[in-house]
């Protein structure tokens, strides 16, 4: 849920106020738009009239990304050109809602921040699809974590430039051809192949208190094996 602040919240409550919309797309050109009839002057930047409207924010309670959907009407080819011109992905975009007070003062806040994940041209309108920096968790790991190395024999990544003409891609092997610096492979996985891993917990030891046993409140010693000599024994009497 997004929290204003308290000029912001002030402005809402009073109910005499003229609400406004915000988009800023930073691409190469950055491209400022408002859907007021007029310019709005926010943050030393100049938003130019154009009619757009956003869709809900499509968001979850679980760590899942935030999807957004701004459709520009009658987009001109102005703003088509700039799409077409460059790859727009990833290019960051903010939705900001703002209000105009009776005194003509203008306040605005940034309500949902993303990038452009994709856009689609349909004339006459342009609708953009912007998703939060969760997309970034989104990633497919490019390598599978395996112990043998999974660069080929004197390869680019391999490096070897020895007389040896074979190799099979172990970590012994690698370290043998003097190449380990440059081992692909993960050489320490065969070690915890099927073992409990404890990850930094020590297991509990308990110290035997005489002679190695352990006892308990059956077959506790008497005091006197743990008794310490007197402190005055050895010393010129101080009495």
């Amino acid at each position: 849920m997004k929290n204003f602040d308290a000029d912001m919240a002030a402005a809402l409550a009073a109910e005499t106020l003229s609400p406004f919309w915000l988009l800023e797309l930073q691409l190469s050109t950055p491209v400022y738009y408002t859907d007021r009839d007029r310019a709005i002057r926010h943050d030393g930047k100049t938003f130019q009239p154009r009619a757009f409207k956003s869709a809900d924010i499509a968001s979850a309670i679980s760590m899942s990304v935030e999807r957004l959907t701004v459709t520009i009407d009658d987009a001109d080819s102005v703003i088509t050109a700039l799409f077409l011109g460059e790859n727009v992905r990833k290019k960051t975009a903010i939705l900001y809602y703002g209000v105009i007070k009776t005194d003509c003062t203008i306040l605005a806040e940034e309500v949902f921040r993303g990038f452009i994940g994709g856009w689609n041209a349909v004339e006459p309108d342009m609708e953009i699809r912007i998703v939060n920096e969760m997309v970034l968790w989104n990633q497919k790991t490019l390598r599978i974590a395996q112990s043998t190395c999974p660069w080929i024999f004197r390869g680019a990544e391999c490096g070897y430039g020895g007389s040896a003409s074979w190799c099979d891609q172990s970590y012994e092997r690698c370290t043998a051809l003097g190449n380990a610096d440059r081992f692909g492979g993960f050489e320490f996985l065969p070690s915890i192949m099927e073992r409990q891993v404890w990850w930094g917990r020590i297991p509990f030891q308990s110290t035997p208190l005489h002679e190695g046993r352990h006892f308990t409140s059956t077959n506790f010693p008497p005091l006197s094996v743990f008794q310490s000599t007197p402190l005055h024994e050895g010393r010129p009497d101080q009495g």
